[in-house]
């Protein structure tokens, strides 16, 4: 006659405490990886944003410029001015540097430039223009 033999019965109808730990240090490595791109992206945004408020800011005071006599327009001296505005939430302080240089008899160059200090670095944009001498000035 043979015996048989039983298998021991256990309980495997969970996880043990090590596997636990284990699946809590993955997914806490996981979510501050997450974390760590959610923050480059906002600063990455944040960036952007202040750049698409530094074009617009070159292109009012470009057309201020442009709106001007053509006599008016001074081409001995630059134009410096500093401002700060709101911009998603936190103010912005800008440097705003226009000056105009002759281009010919009848004719100006203009440049705008914007500058501004983003995580510790300066960041600027530029534009350039001409203007030419309307019929009647």
């Amino acid at each position: 006659m043979t015996a048989k033999t039983e298998a021991s019965h256990t309980n495997s109808a969970g996880f043990t405490l090590t596997e636990l730990l284990m699946a809590m240090l993955v997914m806490t490595v996981g979510l501050l990886g997450l974390l760590q791109s959610v923050t480059v992206a906002y600063q990455h945004n944040m960036k952007d944003t202040l750049r698409k408020e530094a074009v617009l800011l070159a292109e009012e005071r470009m057309h201020d410029l442009c709106r001007k006599a053509f006599q008016d327009i001074d081409c001995t001296e630059s134009m410096s001015e500093q401002g700060e505005k709101m911009v998603g939430g936190a103010p912005w302080k800008f440097t705003v540097i226009s000056k105009g240089e002759v281009a010919g008899p009848a004719t100006k160059k203009l440049q705008v430039e914007v500058s501004w200090i983003v995580q510790g670095e300066t960041a600027r944009h530029e534009i350039f223009a001409l203007r030419t001498r309307r019929d009647g000035e």
